[in-house]
Formats: C-alpha cells, structure tokens, sequence
C-alpha cells in the first residue's frame, strides 16, 4: 500500500518480534493496569529518542523485540514531531529516555496527555483484535502504524472522531465493530 511513497522498515534480522496475538494481550494486560491505576500510557508508551539524531524527538513505542544473539532489545518507534518527517524504525531501547528520565535531564514532555494515550491505545486493541483475527502480516501491521495520523489524533474527541473513518477503511469489512460512546 504505501511501499512506494514511504520507508518501511524491515523486519530486523536475529530479533524475535511480537505476533498479533503478543500485541493484542500485551495491549490487553497493559490497559487493564492502566485502567487499576498501576501503569501510565505516557510512561509505557511514549519515549525520548535523543541517541544518533540531529534532532532529538518524542514518540511512540509500538512494538517491541529481542535479539537472539545479544539479547538486546529494539523499539519499533514512530515520532510525532509536527518539525520533522515522520519515521518509523527499530532503534535499540538504549537511544531512548522515558519521560521521567527527560525531565531529569531538563527535556520537558511533550505530547498528549495520559488520557489521550491511553483512548489511542483502546483503539490499537480494537485493530489488533482484528488482526489476529485475520492473521495480519509484519509488512501490514508497519503500514498501519505508519499511516496513523498521530498529528492530529491529540484529544480523546479526535480519537473517537477517528474509530469510524478507520474501521470503514475496506480493509476492515466484515469485522463486527462497538464503538464506544463519548460521556463526556
């Protein structure tokens, strides 16, 4: 779908990396916590990238792997700096600061609130249930992180704006959606 006008980039070599299934129960796991109160969106799924960058930038952790060999750990990362071309890359979790450690060292957050991150990643289960359910591939799965408009998905009401145009797209047809309802 989009190989011609965007990088895409490949799976990584000697890494084990999530199936569907991985992401659609970590996403679970992870949003029951964060629903508990035991876990931030902002911390589990936004990083600083600042290691082998002109310009450092804020963005989102998709997905994660291990190297068999060093047992290292990539990121699949996707900035949202509004400045900057939007990338999407493995990139070792060294090159990373969590907020936390932004702050401390003078960067301050930027990005959506925890709330915002936390609808976004409601969403993010809702497509994984879909796709484990049609057992998407790796190349399908970096178009779709690829082709969310994190830009302007900022607010909770854009979120939800959002389900339907998304899960409208044809290649969503035939799956039985709930959206939830805004109460706010």
């Amino acid at each position: 779908m989009f190989r011609d006008d965007l990088y895409l980039p490949a799976k990584p070599e000697t890494v084990v990396i999530e199936t569907n299934q991985e992401i659609y129960r970590r996403l679970t796991h992870d949003l029951t916590s964060m629903t508990n109160d035991e876990l931030s969106a902002v911390d589990a799924y936004r990083l600083y990238r600042y290691a082998d960058l002109e310009h450092p930038t804020w963005g989102y952790c998709f997905e994660a792997a291990r190297n068999e060999i060093t047992d290292d750990i990539q990121i699949l990362f996707r900035n949202d700096d509004e400045d900057d071309l939007k990338f999407l890359d493995w990139v070792p979790l060294s090159s990373f600061y969590t907020p936390e450690q932004a702050l401390n060292c003078d960067v301050s957050y930027v990005g959506p609130s925890d709330e915002v991150v936390l609808e976004l990643l409601e969403l993010c289960l809702e497509v994984f249930e879909f796709a484990t359910a049609t057992e998407w591939s790796y190349e399908k799965r970096i178009e779709f992180y690829h082709s969310l408009p994190l830009g302007e998905l900022i607010t909770k009401e854009a979120i939800m704006a959002f389900r339907p145009i998304l899960f409208g797209c044809p290649v969503f047809d035939g799956f039985e959606w709930t959206f939830p309802e805004n109460n706010e």
